[in-house]
Protein backbone atom coordinates (compact mmCIF):
# COMPACT_ATOMS: atom_id res chain seq x y z
CA UNK A 1 0.00 0.00 0.00
CA UNK A 2 2.68 2.18 0.82
CA UNK A 3 4.37 1.49 -2.44
CA UNK A 4 1.62 2.51 -4.53
CA UNK A 5 0.96 5.78 -2.33
CA UNK A 6 4.66 6.24 -3.46
CA UNK A 7 4.38 5.76 -6.76
CA UNK A 8 1.60 8.32 -6.63
CA UNK A 9 3.42 10.98 -5.06
CA UNK A 10 5.77 10.60 -8.17
CA UNK A 11 3.60 10.82 -10.96
CA UNK A 12 2.45 13.90 -9.24
CA UNK A 13 5.67 15.47 -8.86
CA UNK A 14 6.54 14.41 -12.40
CA UNK A 15 3.48 16.28 -13.84
CA UNK A 16 3.72 19.47 -11.87
CA UNK A 17 7.01 19.67 -13.11
CA UNK A 18 6.27 19.13 -16.74
CA UNK A 19 3.33 21.71 -16.22
CA UNK A 20 5.69 24.16 -14.98
CA UNK A 21 8.63 23.40 -17.41
CA UNK A 22 5.83 24.08 -20.27
CA UNK A 23 5.43 27.39 -18.85
CA UNK A 24 8.45 28.67 -17.73
CA UNK A 25 9.31 30.59 -21.26
CA UNK A 26 5.24 31.93 -21.50
CA UNK A 27 5.39 34.77 -23.52
CA UNK A 28 2.23 37.54 -23.96
CA UNK A 29 1.25 38.46 -27.25
CA UNK A 30 1.53 42.19 -26.36
CA UNK A 31 5.30 41.29 -25.38
CA UNK A 32 6.01 40.08 -29.04
CA UNK A 33 7.18 41.90 -31.99
CA UNK A 34 5.84 39.97 -35.10
CA UNK A 35 8.65 39.78 -37.73
CA UNK A 36 7.63 39.08 -41.61
CA UNK A 37 10.78 39.54 -43.31
CA UNK A 38 13.89 39.46 -42.46
CA UNK A 39 17.07 40.50 -44.22
CA UNK A 40 20.91 40.49 -43.71
CA UNK A 41 23.53 42.78 -45.77
CA UNK A 42 27.43 43.11 -44.89
CA UNK A 43 27.93 46.83 -44.83
CA UNK A 44 30.92 48.64 -46.02
CA UNK A 45 32.38 48.58 -42.41
CA UNK A 46 32.14 44.54 -42.42
CA UNK A 47 29.63 44.87 -39.56
CA UNK A 48 26.35 42.27 -40.54
CA UNK A 49 23.49 44.88 -40.74
CA UNK A 50 20.63 42.65 -39.39
CA UNK A 51 16.89 44.21 -41.40
CA UNK A 52 13.69 43.25 -40.41
CA UNK A 53 10.07 44.02 -41.23
CA UNK A 54 7.67 44.05 -38.17
CA UNK A 55 4.00 44.12 -37.85
CA UNK A 56 2.67 46.95 -36.22
CA UNK A 57 0.46 46.51 -32.78
CA UNK A 58 -2.11 48.48 -34.11
CA UNK A 59 -2.64 45.89 -36.88
CA UNK A 60 -3.15 43.30 -34.79
CA UNK A 61 -5.66 45.02 -32.61
CA UNK A 62 -7.49 45.73 -35.63
CA UNK A 63 -8.00 42.07 -36.62
CA UNK A 64 -5.33 41.95 -38.77
CA UNK A 65 -3.10 38.69 -37.43
CA UNK A 66 0.46 37.89 -38.48
CA UNK A 67 -0.83 34.85 -40.34
CA UNK A 68 -2.42 36.90 -42.96
CA UNK A 69 -5.62 39.85 -43.55
CA UNK A 70 -5.23 43.09 -44.48
CA UNK A 71 -5.55 45.14 -41.33
CA UNK A 72 -7.59 47.81 -40.86
CA UNK A 73 -8.84 49.92 -37.94
CA UNK A 74 -6.20 51.81 -35.84
CA UNK A 75 -3.58 50.73 -37.99
CA UNK A 76 -2.80 54.03 -39.58
CA UNK A 77 -0.51 54.92 -42.63
CA UNK A 78 1.90 51.29 -43.56
CA UNK A 79 0.60 48.33 -41.47
CA UNK A 80 4.27 47.75 -40.42
CA UNK A 81 7.85 49.26 -39.40
CA UNK A 82 11.66 48.88 -40.30
CA UNK A 83 14.46 48.34 -38.07
CA UNK A 84 17.93 47.73 -38.61
CA UNK A 85 20.79 46.52 -35.89
CA UNK A 86 24.41 46.02 -36.53
CA UNK A 87 26.86 43.72 -35.05
CA UNK A 88 29.88 41.55 -35.80
CA UNK A 89 27.91 38.74 -36.66
CA UNK A 90 24.29 37.85 -37.21
CA UNK A 91 24.38 36.49 -33.73
CA UNK A 92 25.10 39.64 -32.23
CA UNK A 93 23.18 41.49 -34.60
CA UNK A 94 20.63 39.72 -33.33
CA UNK A 95 20.73 40.09 -30.21
CA UNK A 96 21.60 43.55 -30.50
CA UNK A 97 18.25 44.36 -32.27
CA UNK A 98 15.92 42.63 -29.19
CA UNK A 99 18.01 44.84 -26.95
CA UNK A 100 16.44 48.00 -28.73
CA UNK A 101 13.15 47.17 -28.92
CA UNK A 102 10.33 47.41 -26.69
CA UNK A 103 8.89 43.69 -27.51
CA UNK A 104 10.90 39.87 -28.20
CA UNK A 105 11.07 39.32 -31.99
CA UNK A 106 9.10 36.75 -32.51
CA UNK A 107 10.36 34.93 -35.71
CA UNK A 108 7.97 31.62 -36.04
CA UNK A 109 5.91 33.91 -38.48
CA UNK A 110 8.71 34.53 -40.61
CA UNK A 111 8.75 32.77 -44.00
CA UNK A 112 11.39 34.35 -45.86
CA UNK A 113 15.01 35.09 -45.13
CA UNK A 114 16.69 38.09 -47.62
CA UNK A 115 20.17 37.87 -47.94
CA UNK A 116 22.30 41.11 -49.65
CA UNK A 117 24.52 40.18 -52.65
CA UNK A 118 27.71 41.24 -50.75
CA UNK A 119 27.02 39.50 -48.10
CA UNK A 120 25.84 36.25 -49.77
CA UNK A 121 29.27 36.03 -51.54
CA UNK A 122 31.26 36.61 -48.12
CA UNK A 123 29.76 33.08 -46.89
CA UNK A 124 26.30 32.53 -45.03
CA UNK A 125 27.63 29.34 -42.98
CA UNK A 126 27.65 30.75 -39.52
CA UNK A 127 24.13 32.91 -40.21
CA UNK A 128 22.18 29.61 -41.13
CA UNK A 129 24.38 27.26 -38.33
CA UNK A 130 22.80 30.32 -36.19
CA UNK A 131 19.29 29.75 -37.53
CA UNK A 132 19.16 26.14 -37.46
CA UNK A 133 20.14 25.87 -33.45
CA UNK A 134 17.78 28.80 -32.87
CA UNK A 135 14.20 26.93 -32.36
CA UNK A 136 12.77 30.50 -32.68
CA UNK A 137 13.82 30.53 -36.75
CA UNK A 138 11.59 28.36 -39.08
CA UNK A 139 13.92 26.05 -40.85
CA UNK A 140 10.74 26.32 -44.00
CA UNK A 141 11.34 29.71 -44.42
CA UNK A 142 12.81 30.54 -48.17
CA UNK A 143 15.95 32.02 -48.73
CA UNK A 144 16.52 34.60 -51.71
CA UNK A 145 19.46 36.81 -52.73
CA UNK A 146 18.12 40.22 -53.60
CA UNK A 147 20.02 42.17 -56.20
CA UNK A 148 19.50 45.52 -57.57
CA UNK A 149 19.16 47.60 -54.35
CA UNK A 150 19.32 47.37 -50.79
CA UNK A 151 17.50 45.36 -48.33
CA UNK A 152 15.97 48.48 -46.93
CA UNK A 153 14.60 49.59 -50.59
CA UNK A 154 12.80 46.64 -50.60
CA UNK A 155 10.87 46.68 -47.42
CA UNK A 156 10.02 50.66 -48.45
CA UNK A 157 8.44 49.93 -51.54
CA UNK A 158 5.35 51.80 -51.56
CA UNK A 159 1.91 50.06 -51.37
CA UNK A 160 0.74 52.57 -54.67
CA UNK A 161 2.62 50.11 -56.75
CA UNK A 162 1.73 46.72 -55.10
CA UNK A 163 -0.96 44.55 -54.80
CA UNK A 164 -0.19 43.56 -51.04
CA UNK A 165 -0.38 45.99 -48.05
CA UNK A 166 3.73 44.88 -47.06
CA UNK A 167 7.06 43.66 -49.72
CA UNK A 168 6.82 40.89 -47.50
CA UNK A 169 3.35 39.55 -48.40
CA UNK A 170 3.84 40.93 -51.88
CA UNK A 171 7.27 38.56 -52.25
CA UNK A 172 5.22 35.43 -50.97
CA UNK A 173 2.66 35.71 -53.87
CA UNK A 174 5.68 35.74 -56.43
CA UNK A 175 7.03 32.63 -55.23
CA UNK A 176 4.13 30.89 -54.87
CA UNK A 177 2.80 31.83 -58.81
CA UNK A 178 6.38 31.30 -59.92
CA UNK A 179 5.35 27.32 -59.73
CA UNK A 180 3.64 27.83 -62.96
CA UNK A 181 6.58 29.13 -64.73
CA UNK A 182 9.49 27.99 -62.61
CA UNK A 183 11.45 31.07 -63.54
CA UNK A 184 13.34 30.60 -60.43
CA UNK A 185 13.77 28.09 -58.20
CA UNK A 186 13.34 28.85 -54.24
CA UNK A 187 14.85 26.52 -51.72
CA UNK A 188 14.31 26.88 -48.00
CA UNK A 189 16.75 26.93 -45.01
CA UNK A 190 16.10 23.17 -44.62
CA UNK A 191 17.25 22.09 -48.03
CA UNK A 192 20.32 24.93 -48.39
CA UNK A 193 21.76 23.17 -45.00
CA UNK A 194 20.92 19.45 -46.70
CA UNK A 195 22.73 20.21 -49.71
CA UNK A 196 25.82 21.87 -47.99
CA UNK A 197 25.58 18.53 -45.95
CA UNK A 198 26.19 16.71 -48.96
CA UNK A 199 30.33 16.44 -50.39
CA UNK A 200 30.81 18.66 -53.29
CA UNK A 201 27.01 19.47 -54.23
CA UNK A 202 26.48 23.48 -54.56
CA UNK A 203 23.12 24.91 -52.86
CA UNK A 204 21.16 27.34 -55.35
CA UNK A 205 17.93 29.22 -55.10
CA UNK A 206 15.96 32.63 -56.16
CA UNK A 207 17.41 35.89 -57.06
CA UNK A 208 15.06 38.39 -56.04
CA UNK A 209 15.65 41.61 -58.30
CA UNK A 210 14.38 44.92 -57.46
CA UNK A 211 12.88 47.12 -60.26
CA UNK A 212 13.67 50.93 -59.76
CA UNK A 213 11.74 54.22 -61.98
CA UNK A 214 13.90 56.80 -61.52
CA UNK A 215 15.89 55.53 -59.27
CA UNK A 216 13.13 54.72 -56.89
CA UNK A 217 12.50 51.03 -55.60
CA UNK A 218 9.01 50.62 -57.33
CA UNK A 219 8.34 46.30 -58.00
CA UNK A 220 10.25 43.26 -57.40
CA UNK A 221 10.70 40.67 -59.62
CA UNK A 222 11.61 37.22 -59.19
CA UNK A 223 13.68 35.08 -61.98
CA UNK A 224 16.86 33.42 -62.24
CA UNK A 225 18.81 31.61 -59.37
CA UNK A 226 21.88 32.53 -57.68
CA UNK A 227 24.44 29.39 -57.61
CA UNK A 228 26.67 28.78 -54.45
CA UNK A 229 29.69 27.52 -53.83
CA UNK A 230 29.81 25.44 -50.70
CA UNK A 231 28.01 28.69 -48.47
CA UNK A 232 29.45 31.25 -50.82
CA UNK A 233 27.12 33.25 -53.88
CA UNK A 234 29.48 32.72 -56.63
CA UNK A 235 26.88 33.74 -59.44
CA UNK A 236 23.43 33.68 -61.54
CA UNK A 237 21.36 31.93 -63.50
CA UNK A 238 19.54 33.33 -66.99
CA UNK A 239 15.67 32.37 -66.24
CA UNK A 240 16.09 29.59 -68.98
CA UNK A 241 19.20 28.18 -67.55
CA UNK A 242 17.39 27.97 -64.35
CA UNK A 243 14.31 26.15 -66.09
CA UNK A 244 16.83 23.30 -67.91
CA UNK A 245 18.05 22.87 -64.35
CA UNK A 246 14.83 22.25 -62.49
CA UNK A 247 14.05 19.99 -65.30
CA UNK A 248 17.55 17.85 -64.54
CA UNK A 249 16.63 18.10 -60.53
CA UNK A 250 13.14 17.02 -61.62
CA UNK A 251 11.58 19.97 -59.78
CA UNK A 252 9.96 21.62 -62.99
CA UNK A 253 6.58 21.81 -62.42
CA UNK A 254 4.89 23.81 -65.38
CA UNK A 255 6.44 25.87 -67.71
CA UNK A 256 5.56 27.54 -70.94
CA UNK A 257 8.13 26.86 -74.50
CA UNK A 258 8.22 29.42 -77.21
CA UNK A 259 9.15 28.61 -80.76
CA UNK A 260 9.94 31.57 -83.17
CA UNK A 261 9.56 29.34 -86.30
CA UNK A 262 7.40 26.74 -88.01
CA UNK A 263 7.91 23.57 -89.23
CA UNK A 264 9.00 24.57 -92.13
CA UNK A 265 11.83 26.84 -91.03
CA UNK A 266 9.42 29.44 -91.35
CA UNK A 267 9.14 32.73 -89.12
CA UNK A 268 6.37 31.84 -87.05
CA UNK A 269 4.92 31.66 -83.16
CA UNK A 270 4.36 28.74 -81.76
CA UNK A 271 3.93 28.38 -77.71
CA UNK A 272 3.53 25.06 -75.39
CA UNK A 273 2.63 24.84 -72.07
CA UNK A 274 4.97 21.73 -70.74
CA UNK A 275 3.17 19.83 -67.85
CA UNK A 276 5.59 17.11 -66.74
CA UNK A 277 9.54 16.56 -66.94
CA UNK A 278 10.32 13.40 -65.79
CA UNK A 279 14.55 12.91 -65.55
CA UNK A 280 16.77 9.96 -65.52
CA UNK A 281 20.20 10.39 -64.79
CA UNK A 282 22.94 7.22 -65.09
CA UNK A 283 26.49 7.36 -64.49
CA UNK A 284 28.37 5.41 -66.93
CA UNK A 285 32.11 4.50 -65.95
CA UNK A 286 34.46 3.31 -68.53
CA UNK A 287 38.44 3.01 -67.14
CA UNK A 288 38.95 6.63 -65.47
CA UNK A 289 36.46 7.72 -68.00
CA UNK A 290 32.94 9.30 -65.70
CA UNK A 291 30.24 10.29 -67.85
CA UNK A 292 26.21 10.82 -67.41
CA UNK A 293 23.49 9.16 -69.78
CA UNK A 294 20.34 11.92 -69.16
CA UNK A 295 17.00 11.28 -70.53
CA UNK A 296 14.13 13.34 -70.56
CA UNK A 297 10.80 12.44 -71.00
CA UNK A 298 8.11 15.85 -71.36
CA UNK A 299 4.63 16.46 -71.88
CA UNK A 300 3.00 19.27 -73.28
CA UNK A 301 0.34 21.02 -74.56
CA UNK A 302 -0.14 23.55 -77.23
CA UNK A 303 -1.11 26.90 -76.21
CA UNK A 304 -0.94 29.48 -79.13
CA UNK A 305 0.13 29.52 -82.89
CA UNK A 306 0.74 31.48 -85.66
CA UNK A 307 1.00 29.04 -88.63
CA UNK A 308 -0.99 28.87 -91.76
CA UNK A 309 -1.38 25.29 -91.59
CA UNK A 310 -3.05 22.53 -89.29
CA UNK A 311 -0.06 21.68 -87.32
CA UNK A 312 -1.85 19.04 -85.65
CA UNK A 313 -2.42 16.63 -87.88
CA UNK A 314 -0.25 13.80 -86.83
CA UNK A 315 2.69 14.12 -89.36
CA UNK A 316 2.99 17.78 -87.91
CA UNK A 317 2.26 17.04 -84.76
CA UNK A 318 5.17 14.64 -84.72
CA UNK A 319 7.33 17.28 -86.62
CA UNK A 320 6.55 19.34 -83.74
CA UNK A 321 7.42 17.13 -81.02
CA UNK A 322 11.24 16.65 -82.42
CA UNK A 323 11.44 20.43 -82.87
CA UNK A 324 10.86 20.55 -79.20
CA UNK A 325 12.53 18.16 -78.08
CA UNK A 326 15.67 19.82 -79.70
CA UNK A 327 15.05 22.99 -78.10
CA UNK A 328 14.75 21.65 -74.95
CA UNK A 329 17.96 19.35 -75.42
CA UNK A 330 19.76 22.23 -76.63
CA UNK A 331 18.84 24.56 -73.32
CA UNK A 332 19.71 21.80 -71.13
CA UNK A 333 23.71 21.51 -72.39
CA UNK A 334 23.36 25.11 -72.35
CA UNK A 335 22.76 25.39 -68.89
CA UNK A 336 24.89 22.40 -67.93
CA UNK A 337 28.10 24.31 -70.07
CA UNK A 338 27.24 27.17 -67.86
CA UNK A 339 27.37 25.12 -64.68
CA UNK A 340 30.55 23.42 -65.96
CA UNK A 341 32.78 25.77 -67.60
CA UNK A 342 31.68 28.93 -65.69
CA UNK A 343 31.36 28.36 -61.91
CA UNK A 344 32.13 24.56 -61.45
CA UNK A 345 29.46 24.05 -59.50
CA UNK A 346 26.97 20.59 -59.67
CA UNK A 347 24.39 22.50 -58.60
CA UNK A 348 22.23 18.83 -60.05
CA UNK A 349 23.98 16.63 -57.54
CA UNK A 350 25.57 14.85 -60.33
CA UNK A 351 28.00 13.85 -57.40
CA UNK A 352 25.77 12.35 -55.39
CA UNK A 353 23.79 10.11 -57.92
CA UNK A 354 27.47 8.41 -58.53
CA UNK A 355 27.82 7.93 -54.85
CA UNK A 356 23.94 6.34 -54.86
CA UNK A 357 25.19 4.25 -57.86
CA UNK A 358 28.79 3.56 -57.75
CA UNK A 359 30.17 3.93 -54.51
CA UNK A 360 33.30 2.51 -54.73
CA UNK A 361 34.14 4.87 -57.74
CA UNK A 362 32.77 7.83 -55.89
CA UNK A 363 35.08 7.44 -52.86
CA UNK A 364 37.64 7.37 -55.77
CA UNK A 365 37.24 10.47 -57.03
CA UNK A 366 35.08 12.92 -54.83
CA UNK A 367 37.66 14.49 -52.85
CA UNK A 368 39.22 15.44 -56.78
CA UNK A 369 35.45 16.26 -58.02
CA UNK A 370 36.25 20.26 -58.50
CA UNK A 371 38.98 19.23 -60.88
CA UNK A 372 37.13 16.09 -62.48
CA UNK A 373 33.34 17.59 -63.25
CA UNK A 374 34.55 20.64 -65.46
CA UNK A 375 35.48 17.78 -68.03
CA UNK A 376 32.52 15.03 -67.79
CA UNK A 377 30.61 14.55 -70.69
CA UNK A 378 26.48 14.22 -70.29
CA UNK A 379 24.79 12.22 -73.40
CA UNK A 380 21.28 13.99 -73.16
CA UNK A 381 18.29 12.79 -75.06
CA UNK A 382 14.76 14.44 -74.94
CA UNK A 383 11.61 12.63 -76.07
CA UNK A 384 8.59 15.20 -76.02
CA UNK A 385 4.62 14.04 -76.31
CA UNK A 386 2.23 16.57 -76.77
CA UNK A 387 -1.29 15.26 -75.51
CA UNK A 388 -3.62 17.88 -76.81
CA UNK A 389 -3.86 21.34 -78.71
CA UNK A 390 -6.08 23.15 -76.60
CA UNK A 391 -9.56 24.03 -77.24
CA UNK A 392 -9.37 25.15 -81.00
CA UNK A 393 -7.37 22.27 -83.34
CA UNK A 394 -7.27 24.26 -86.16
CA UNK A 395 -5.25 27.98 -87.18
CA UNK A 396 -7.98 30.54 -87.19
CA UNK A 397 -7.63 31.87 -90.65
CA UNK A 398 -8.75 35.89 -90.66
CA UNK A 399 -11.16 36.58 -93.66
Amino acid sequence: MRGKKVVAMILILLTTLLVIEGCWDKREINQLAFVQGLGIEKGEDGMIHLVVEILKPGLLASGGGPGGGTGGGSAVGKPYAVFQANGVDFAKAFANLNDELPRSLFMQYNEIIFLDEKFARSGIYQTLDFMTRNPEFRRTAYILVVTGGSIHELFNIPSSSTLERYPYKEVLGIISNQANTSSSYVCDLNEFIQTLEIPKKAPITGKLEIVKKDGKAVGVRLVGSAVFDNDKLIGFLEEQDTKAVTVLMNKLKRSTLTLDKGLKGEKAHISLVITKAKTEIKPVVEGDKISFNIKVNVEAYLNEQETKYDITEPEKLQQLEVIVSSKIKSAIERALNILQKKYNADVVGFVEILHRSKPKVWKKVVEDWENIYPDIKFNVTVKTHIRRSGLSSKPIHPR
